[in-house]
């Protein structure tokens, strides 16, 4: 079964901002494919620009602990596995709220994140930008 193409996370990045314009909040959006290899990221104009790093750190961590919701995965932070994980990602793995993961059937292929909103926001918008592909 085929990846992540270039354009489904372009299409997935438009997605993700047109929602965030309708919330009214600025952010990026970062588009992983199931290894953790990024596909696709932007920000939108005014971002912080860490925000690209946290959005893309969320959709990690995602397809890291195999097509969770990042959101799903803030009870396990403090977790010394969890923390074992994100050392030796040098801190590229965010468990917060932001992520979705994108399936094809019951096979993970992807997860998108975004940051710049709140937690609930972030998600929202990820959740958009995976229906747009999915």
């Amino acid at each position: 079964m085929a990846g992540i193409t270039l354009v489904e996370g372009m299409k997935a990045l438009e997605a993700g901002f047109q929602r965030a314009r309708e919330l009214d909040i600025i952010v990026a959006v970062s588009v992983v494919d199931a290894r953790g290899d990024l596909i696709a990221s932007a920000r939108m104009d005014g971002s912080l620009w860490w925000w690209t790093e946290t959005s893309r750190a969320k959709a990690f961590a995602s397809v890291t602990y195999g097509g969770m919701k990042s959101g799903d995965l803030i009870d396990r932070s403090n977790n010394p596995v969890s923390q074992a994980l994100v050392h030796m990602h040098q801190g590229r793995m965010a468990l917060q709220q932001g992520a979705v993961p994108l399936f094809r059937g019951a096979v993970l292929f992807g997860a998108i994140g975004a940051a710049g909103g709140s937690g609930a926001e972030d998600e929202d918008v990820s959740a958009m930008a995976v229906q747009s592909i999915s």
